[in-house]
């Protein structure tokens, strides 16, 4: 059993390592916009799940079929860079914590009065000086 400081450890370091991959490995055409949001580690680390989320929801579903297809690849390149007996194995999850806070957003503002309501991302002032 690893502590829990070594489980945080080599979650972020696996963490960091696919989602460098997802940037400079993978050509897959199905990976669109893809963000590593989090890992946690079993403690005995034999289970690695990393969650993950997509800026279109539209793509989802591409994008799981797209981690099923590179789970091996991903799972030997972890193993390469963590020094541990075994690799992981790797669950993914599709991280549903923010497409909930965008629908919390979402619902917020259709009970504000119209004139209350301000958009999600503020438009650029084209009045305004860049200095």
């Amino acid at each position: 059993m690893a502590s829990e400081r070594r489980q945080k450890q080599i979650a972020k370091r696996i963490q960091q390592k696919i989602s460098e991959m997802i940037i400079h490995e993978i050509r897959d055409p199905r990976i669109g916009f893809v963000t590593i949001t989090g890992v946690t580690i079993t403690s005995d680390l034999t289970v690695a799940k990393v969650r993950w989320s997509v800026l279109d929801i539209k793509e989802r579903s591409r994008v799981e079929h797209m981690f099923k297809s590179a789970n091996g690849f991903l799972r030997r390149q972890v193993a390469r860079e963590i020094n541990i007996r075994s690799a992981p194995n790797l669950q993914f999850e599709y991280d549903k914590g923010l497409a909930a806070a965008a629908r919390i957003e979402e619902v917020l503002r259709s009970v504000l009065p119209p004139e209350d309501r301000t958009p999600a991302v503020a438009p650029a002032d084209p009045e305004r000086d860049n200095d």
